[in-house]
């Protein structure tokens, strides 16, 4: 409507130049002008108008662009950071695959190495100091069957084999004294018996008559002097808590030597 107006105003405007310009003009003649002049208004009325929707064309187009550019930015970026996850999760499947393949060698080399260890400890206990020596014994063996149990990991075996381990280490450790059966020469005895650590072990009779100690070079009781008793009865009653902790002056012997 305003562009329509706006072409009426002009068409007049034009209409009273050309009449002023030319007074002479024939009513013909000057509707033959407005009707060039109104003709090219409305040629620069369709022009404009497909300036216009060009225009608005152009800016769609342009929204669009930039649209699309964000989006591929975006797009892109997104895509960098997919890539960077891959390669990132890439390495850490050849660490695991690496660990697994260490897993199983460590496996396959542990397992025997346990098994030679459960066999030196059997060892050790054989020719350890004879005490508990059934209960060590049977303990070991216990534990050579608990380790061939597929049910249980590795660390589980592994755990059982440490703790008959520190147990075997915490004896070194310790003093006791415990009643039990002597055989020795033929002969039975009840005797109480004492344990020093892994450094020695001592018997007496309960009636005090006889003593002795565990020779570790020729794997036999030896039999003590009878001036040794009193000190031995003494060490007895500390072990068994019976008594104050004091020196306690025993016969220490020498590997293969008299005390």
């Amino acid at each position: 409507m305003n562009s329509h107006r706006s072409t009426s105003v002009l068409a007049y405007l034009a209409c009273i130049a050309i009449w002023m310009t030319n007074p002479g003009l024939s009513a013909a003649e000057l509707q033959q002008s407005l009707d060039v002049v109104e003709s090219t208004n409305r040629s620069a009325e369709q022009s404009q108008s497909k300036i216009d929707a060009l225009s608005r064309e152009t800016r769609i187009l342009l929204e669009e662009y930039r649209s699309l550019k964000e989006s591929a930015e975006y797009q892109e970026a997104y895509t960098r950071e997919l890539e960077n996850l891959d390669t990132a999760q890439r390495g850490q499947i050849e660490s695991l695959n690496r660990q697994i393949a260490q897993a199983r060698i460590t496996r396959q080399r542990i397992l025997p190495l346990m098994r030679s260890m459960v066999d030196a400890l059997e060892k050790f206990v054989v020719l350890d100091l004879p005490f508990h020596q059934e209960e060590r014994i049977s303990a070991v063996i216990q534990l050579r069957q608990r380790l061939d149990r597929p049910d249980l990991s590795v660390a589980a075996r592994f755990r059982l084999l440490m703790e008959a381990y520190q147990l075997e280490q915490d004896y070194s450790r310790t003093v006791e004294a415990w009643r039990g059966p002597l055989h020795s020469d033929g002969e039975d005895l009840s005797v109480e018996y004492l344990r020093l650590g892994r450094a020695a072990l001592y018997y007496q009779s309960l009636d005090r008559e006889q003593s002795g100690y565990w020779d570790r070079a020729q794997q036999v009781w030896i039999p003590l002097e009878s001036t040794h008793g009193r000190a031995l009865s003494a060490a007895l009653r500390v072990a068994r808590n019976e008594a104050a902790p004091d020196l306690l002056q025993l016969p220490f012997l020498a590997t293969g030597g008299a005390p």
